[in-house]
């Protein structure tokens, strides 16, 4: 009787330590940072041709522990490019752009244990994003766009030593989102579109949104 006793304990002890991703109060950060360039010229006689665009993109989330497998939070993003375009033989078709965007929202994510330091999770995310364009175009001289979009999605995580998570996060398992972008031309022309959709990673292609990621746990809670 006695035998069993101290196995029973001990097997609590280790569903325990199995199942204690974080302490509540902990924290954990994420963080992520793009800059791209990109350059093409073209010397053919008949058509000279030059393109230069930079783009840089950085966001930011922080979750805290409300339980030991459960985080909830917010995420903040920013991104600012500048593109241009020079025709040598016609000068009249240069073409430059600008572009920024910001972006929000809330999130909660729940573990679930499947090994020593091996966990699945789904995460809940909702957010807004908006985003304006000005060109130097005589088509198109302003675009404004505006993204609201709720999905959820799920993943694995590696804890590797008591500070750090590995994520792989797989496609968005079903997606909301709702589309509005606002087109101004000269003369103070203005088209409009809206757009409403639904949409699900699952099938064949899958695999092929996949995201991978590293978190840092700061502590906080009592331990």
């Amino acid at each position: 009787m006695k035998k069993q006793y101290i196995l029973l304990t001990a097997g609590i002890l280790f569903t325990g330590i199995i199942n204690a991703q974080f302490t509540k109060g902990d924290r954990v950060l994420g963080a992520g940072l793009s800059i791209q360039h990109n350059a093409y010229e073209s010397n053919a006689s008949s058509f000279s041709y030059t393109s230069k665009t930079n783009n840089g993109n950085i966001s930011i989330d922080l979750g805290f522990a409300n339980r030991q497998n459960r985080l909830s939070g917010f995420y903040l993003s920013g991104g600012y490019g500048k593109s241009k375009n020079e025709y040598a033989s016609q000068p009249s078709s240069n073409f430059n752009s600008e572009s920024f965007g910001v972006g929000g929202g809330f999130f909660t994510r729940r573990y679930q244990p499947i090994g020593k330091n091996f966990f699945l999770f789904a995460e809940g995310r909702a957010g807004v994003d908006y985003g304006k364009q000005n060109n130097s175009s005589n088509s198109l001289v302003e675009r404004k766009t505006l993204n609201v979009s709720a999905g959820l999605f799920p993943g694995i995580s590696y804890k590797t030593g008591k500070h750090f998570l590995l994520d792989l996060r797989f496609g968005d398992f079903v997606n909301l989102g709702y589309n509005h972008i606002t087109d101004k031309g000269v003369g103070n022309t203005k088209t409009e579109q809206t757009n409403f959709g639904f949409s699900s990673s699952l099938g064949l292609g899958y695999l092929s949104n996949m995201g991978i990621g590293i978190r840092w746990i700061m502590p906080g809670g009592k331990k």
